[in-house]
C-alpha cells in the first residue's frame, strides 16, 4: 500500500448491491451542481423499509448479487427503486490514522456486469462496524465545500481518500471512515 497519505491503493474490490430510492438535491442541500444523492448512506436516499429484518445481505451488510438485492424490495414498488453496487477500498481511517481493513470473505457475491455505470466515490463512516451510515458530503452538507459532481460523489479517489481523513478527524459524524466506489445500474450516468 502507498505511503502517500492521499493516494488510493489500486483498486477497490467488489462488496455487493443495494436498492435505494434515489432522491433529488433536497432544498437544505446547497451545493452547486448536485442534482441527486447517490450517496452509500441511506440517510438521504433510502433503502427498502425493513431490509436489515430479512436477514438477506452479506457481511458488509449489501447483497450478493443483484437479484437478492431486488428480493427485499416489493414488486410493487420497484420501480421506486434504483439498484447500485459497491466497491469499497481496503482500508479505513480511524483514530487519525488510515489503516488497512480486513476485507472479509463474500464467497456468493456475483460480478459487477457491463449494466452499471461508476457515478464517484463516497466517504462514509461505520462506527458501529456494521452497515453504513453517514456521508458526509449529503448528511452534513459538506458537498458545498468540496467539490462532488452531479451525483452527489467525489469524481477521483485520490480526494475522496484525503476528505476521509479530513472528515475522521473531526468534521464529520463519528468514524471510522470508508472510501466506496459507487456504480449504479441502468441509468446514464
Amino acid at each position: 500500500m502507498s505511503a502517500v497519505p492521499g493516494e488510493a491503493p489500486v483498486a477497490p474490490a467488489l462488496i455487493g448491491y443495494f436498492p435505494k430510492r434515489t432522491r433529488q438535491r433536497p432544498d437544505w442541500l446547497e451545493a452547486a451542481g448536485v442534482d441527486e444523492v447517490c450517496s452509500v448512506s441511506t440517510c438521504v436516499s433510502s433503502g427498502p423499509g425493513d431490509w436489515i429484518q430479512r436477514w438477506r445481505h452479506n457481511a458488509l451488510w449489501v447483497y450478493d448479487s443483484p437479484a437478492l438485492a431486488w428480493s427485499v424490495v416489493p414488486e410493487s414498488a420497484r420501480g421506486e427503486f434504483d439498484l447500485y453496487a459497491y466497491r469499497m477500498y481496503p482500508v479505513e481511517w480511524a483514530a487519525g490514522a488510515r489503516r488497512p481493513l480486513a476485507m472479509p470473505p463474500l464467497p456468493g457475491l456475483e460480478p459487477l456486469d457491463a449494466s452499471f455505470a461508476r457515478l464517484g466515490h463516497d466517504v462514509v463512516s461505520r462506527s458501529a462496524g456494521t452497515s453504513f451510515e453517514c456521508s458526509p458530503l449529503s448528511c452534513n452538507s459538506m458537498a458545498r465545500e468540496h467539490p462532488v459532481n452531479r451525483h452527489c460523489l467525489i469524481e477521483d479517489a485520490a480526494t475522496a481518500f484525503r476528505l476521509a481523513g479530513e472528515f475522521e478527524s473531526g468534521s464529520g459524524e463519528p468514524g471510522p471512515y470508508c472510501v466506496i466506489e459507487v456504480w449504479r445500474q441502468g441509468r446514464a450516468a
